[in-house]
């Protein structure tokens, strides 16, 4: 049996948007407990941040910074106090798919002394702001190409069967471009494609492999 202990240096704290998704279908807990029992990665203590409607959803995930400076500035100080653990950027990491892959990296870009890892999987990067001219419609990998230096760590996955149609971008294309991008700007960043689509079953997998890729011994 492994006992919590707040103390120790190598403890990660992860904060999951979905909550009820990655509780139910995803069965995060489960996953968490069998890869730290087996010593595949360090202790996590891990928050699930919940929807309150898709309405809500879709107003505060998407690149939000009022939903960013909730997580850094009252989630954050919150789950430190209530868990004793130390604040440590480096071991923190922010996690999530469509949307909520979206969201994690927006909240590491505009607080990256808080969040130090983003794991997204089927990130939305082919969302911008409305009115947002054609030639600037990946709103995140232009922010970054135009920022400073990143050193902040990155996991992208996207399935193969996430192409754009219609006119759409679609998920597969704008991750490889923010994979790029983040990378010419100095970040760390692991990248997976998977025989899938957007959907729970895939990013089961694909959230162990961002564990395992960010934090793995």
């Amino acid at each position: 049996m492994h006992v919590f202990d707040p103390e120790r240096d190598d403890n990660i704290l992860m904060i999951v948007f979905d909550a009820d998704e990655y509780l139910d279908k995803v069965q995060m807990p489960r996953i968490l407990d069998n890869m730290i029992a087996s010593g595949a990665i360090p202790p996590v203590t891990a928050a699930f941040v919940h929807n309150m409607d898709a309405l809500s959803r879709g107003r505060e995930l998407p690149a939000n910074p009022d939903f960013a400076d909730f997580l850094a500035l009252e989630l954050l100080p919150r789950l430190l106090r209530d868990t004793g653990l130390q604040a440590d950027a480096r071991r923190t990491v922010l996690a999530g798919s469509s949307y909520g892959g979206l969201a994690a990296v927006s909240a590491v870009l505009r607080h990256p002394a808080k969040f130090g890892n983003a794991l997204s999987m089927s990130g939305s990067f082919w969302w911008h702001p409305s009115g947002t001219p054609a030639s600037h419609e990946e709103f995140i990998a232009r922010k970054i190409a135009l920022g400073s230096e990143l050193n902040t760590r990155f996991f992208l996955s996207a399935g193969l069967f996430e192409e754009g149609r219609d006119g759409h971008a679609g998920i597969l294309r704008p991750n490889r471009h923010l994979r790029d991008v983040l990378q010419a700007r100095g970040a760390t960043v692991f990248h997976r494609e998977y025989a899938g689509g957007h959907d729970y079953l895939v990013w089961r997998g694909a959230i162990s492999d961002g564990l395992l890729a960010l934090f793995g011994r």
